[in-house]
C-alpha cells in the first residue's frame, strides 16, 4: 500500500493514497460506509503497481482513515471531498471507478469535470439509492423515526456495525438526483452489474446507460454476480475492463 497522505478540507482531514504512473489517473470511489482498504481498492492498487498506472483512492470524511463525523456526511459533501482530493493529487485526466454509492458520486463528478474524465466505470453503481433503496425500503414507522430524530440505524449484511442513515443524507440525496434527467457525460462508460445483487436492481444499469449522453456505453451483466463483485473473476473483469479502456484512450 502506498503511504497515506492527508488533505484538510471543510473541517475534515481527508486521507488518500496516490500512486504515480502513466496515463490518466484511475480514481476509485468507494461505497456507503466503505473505505479505501476494501478488496476492490486493494486489487486496483496492485494492478496499478504491476502495470505502472497512476492510481488514487480516498476515504470520505467519517470513513476509514479520514477525520470528521460520518453522520455529517452527504452525497454532496462526499462528492466535494472527492473533487478536492482529485484536484490536489491528480489534476490531469482521469478514469473514475465508482462502486455502489461511489458510482453515484462518479456520475456527479463526471458531469462536473467534463473532458477531464477520460472514461467512467461503474461497479454495481447505485445512483439515487436514497430514494429507491433507502426510503422505499423503510416502513412508515422507520421513516417517521428518521425524519423526527435525524438518524436511523439498520442492520448491515456487510459488517458488524449497523448502517446509519440520516435525514441530511436523504434530503441532500434528493437534491443530487441524476436519474430524473439526461446524465451530462459523453465519454466511454462501462457498467459492471451482478444479477444476484440484493441491493442494486440489475436493471438500474440499463437505466443509467439509457440516460447517459454518451454513445459509448457498455453494460456487462454477471448472472451469478452479487453486490460486492469482489471474487477473483470479478476483479479480473474489472482490471481487464480498465486495460481495454486505457488501450483505447491512449491510442486516440
Amino acid at each position: 500500500m502506498t503511504a497515506i497522505s492527508y488533505l484538510d478540507h471543510d473541517g475534515a482531514r481527508l486521507a488518500y493514497c496516490h500512486r504515480t504512473g502513466d496515463g490518466p489517473t484511475i480514481v476509485f470511489l468507494s461505497g456507503y460506509m466503505s473505505d479505501m482498504s476494501g478488496s476492490k481498492a486493494e486489487a486496483l492498487d496492485a494492478w496499478a503497481a504491476a502495470t505502472g498506472r497512476a492510481f488514487l483512492r480516498l476515504d470520505y470524511s467519517g470513513c476509514g482513515a479520514s477525520g470528521g463525523d460520518f453522520e455529517e456526511g452527504t452525497i454532496g459533501r462526499w462528492r466535494d471531498e472527492a473533487r478536492a482530493v482529485i484536484d490536489a493529487a491528480a489534476p490531469g485526466p482521469l478514469v473514475l471507478v465508482g462502486s455502489s454509492m461511489g458510482g453515484w458520486i462518479a456520475l456527479l463528478l463526471a458531469a462536473e469535470l467534463g473532458d477531464r474524465v477520460a472514461a467512467l466505470v461503474g461497479v454495481a453503481a447505485a445512483p439515487d439509492f436514497v430514494d429507491w433503496g433507502l426510503w422505499a425500503g423503510l416502513g412508515e414507522a422507520d421513516r417517521e423515526t428518521l425524519m423526527r430524530d435525524g438518524r436511523l440505524e439498520q442492520p448491515s449484511d456487510y459488517g458488524d456495525q449497523p448502517y446509519v442513515y440520516t435525514r441530511a443524507l436523504v434530503e441532500d440525496g434528493r437534491a443530487n438526483r441524476v436519474m430524473d434527467r439526461p446524465i451530462a457525460y459523453a465519454g466511454p462508460v462501462r457498467l459492471l452489474q451482478g444479477q444476484r445483487d440484493p441491493d442494486v436492481p440489475w436493471r438500474l444499469a440499463l437505466d443509467i446507460a439509457e440516460r447517459l449522453n454518451s454513445s459509448d456505453v457498455q453494460v456487462v451483466l454477471l448472472k451469478d454476480g452479487d453486490h460486492r463483485l469482489s471474487r477473483a473473476p470479478d476483479l479480473a473483469l474489472l482490471t481487464a475492463t480498465l486495460d481495454s479502456l486505457l488501450e483505447t484512450i491512449c491510442a486516440t
